[in-house]
């Protein structure tokens, strides 16, 4: 007597029967949301923000671009810093009661003709002082970001020692001798002389 036994259907693959086409539908979307999902993920993680770092500006602000065309008013309520870098760290100033000084690490700029005798760069330094009003002297040294542990003056605020009053904006940085008026105005695409 044969034995009529059933059993179960061997498929092509693993001993598992093939897939219904509904069933095979419904594998490629899923297979399909899985792959999207992941692709968001690692999208939302390369895009997003660096953490903060304490006394770090949360503000995302494009560099600085063009000078101020005329100082700000001289603010009541201003900083007495010696010393300060604007939050992009690009432009950093040192100031005294008669001087302000303001260093810009990368600009893109057409700085003036060398002055007579100057043996090495204009363009990154430029000064103001009760004496002798704007310039933007030669340089022979390399020029170097701010020191570290500067003080970051943020967009919008100033700082006031002596007769001199700098601000830090969007727009650069901008120092003058207050009470001539005189003085000048810095950022990455341009300058100014007050």
């Amino acid at each position: 007597m044969a034995d009529h036994s059933t059993s179960p259907a061997v498929g092509p693959v693993g001993g598992l029967r093939s897939l219904t086409p509904a069933m095979t539908t419904f594998v490629v979307v899923d297979a399909i949301l899985v792959l999207t999902f992941l692709v968001l993920l690692v999208m939302a993680v390369v895009n997003a923000a660096p953490p903060a770092t304490p006394g770090a500006s949360q503000e995302t602000v494009a560099p600085e671009t063009t000078p101020d065309a005329t100082a700000p008013d001289a603010p009541a309520d201003a900083e007495t810093l010696t010393a300060f870098r604007l939050p992009s760290g690009n432009i950093w100033c040192a100031m005294t009661e008669t001087s302000a000084t303001c260093t810009i690490v990368q600009f893109t700029f057409t700085p003036p003709e060398l002055p007579e005798g100057c043996t090495g760069t204009v363009g990154n330094v430029l000064t103001v002082s009760a004496t002798d009003g704007p310039s933007m002297p030669c340089q022979t040294a390399a020029v170097a970001g701010a020191p570290d542990g500067t003080t970051v003056l943020e967009y919008g605020q100033a700082s006031t020692v002596g007769e001199m009053t700098c601000h830090s904006s969007t727009n650069g940085a901008t120092c003058r001798h207050n009470p001539t008026g005189r003085g000048f105005s810095v950022a990455r695409g341009g300058y100014t002389f007050l």
